[in-house]
């Protein structure tokens, strides 16, 4: 069994549960995959919990939701969880209703190839402005940990699929697969800089060493 952390957002009175109970809900759910309660809507609260990757994959994957929206959901079965509210004042944004269902709605694992999109552009950004080489330490202090990854690809898959315009409905397996490719290339670019780097320093040591080797001419 491979845990995983799993970051949800409830509503800030929601009451309190724990990864052990959530976990024995998950593992009724997948035996009896019976109805649950309709999704009361992320809140201003973020609870994370620590639960079996595959199990939660595979309720999502039976509800047809992403897996925080399934969490979320499966919690609502179990306890209650107060609905998201609307704001009060006219000026304030508001949540916009679900544009992107059923098989459209896009889960945390087909956002992440964006995260690491922005996560591979303000990596460059930070090297730049403060003039960084581009070596493996720059490299780990400039990335994000794995549980910034989650919950950034979490919170972005939640607002995508409730604030989606309308070019994206029509075309989320589209915006999916450029996300991808993108992730991909920019992986390919900082490999192809790190080995031009090494190159570099390489040809830098030769040439230093060549130039020691050269002996001397003899003192007149």
């Amino acid at each position: 069994m491979s845990n995983k952390t799993f970051t949800i957002r409830i509503s800030k009175d929601a009451p309190d549960v724990s990864s052990d109970q959530v976990a024995g809900w998950l593992e009724s759910q997948l035996e009896s995959c019976s109805e649950l309660a309709a999704d009361p809507g992320a809140g201003e609260r973020s609870l994370r919990l620590s639960l079996d990757k595959q199990a939660v994959e595979q309720g999502a994957r039976v509800a047809g939701e992403p897996e925080a929206t399934f969490l979320r959901r499966l919690i609502a079965t179990h306890v209650s969880l107060p609905q998201e509210k609307p704001e009060a004042s006219e000026d304030r944004a508001r949540p916009k209703a679900a544009v992107l269902k059923g098989a459209m709605r896009l889960r945390p694992d087909q956002v992440r190839p964006l995260v690491q999109v922005l996560e591979a552009g303000q990596a460059y950004a930070i090297r730049k402005t403060f003039r960084l080489p581009l070596a493996a330490e720059t490299m780990h202090a400039t990335a994000f940990t794995e549980e910034e990854r989650d919950r950034l690809s979490t919170v972005s898959a939640e607002v995508i699929n409730r604030r989606a315009p309308a070019w994206l409905v029509e075309n989320g397996d589209v915006f999916a697969l450029l996300t991808e490719i993108a992730a991909i290339e920019t992986r390919k670019i900082e490999a192809a800089l790190g080995l031009a780097e090494q190159i570099r320093q390489s040809q830098v040591q030769q040439g230093a060493a060549e130039q020691e080797s050269v002996p001397s001419p003899p003192v007149q």
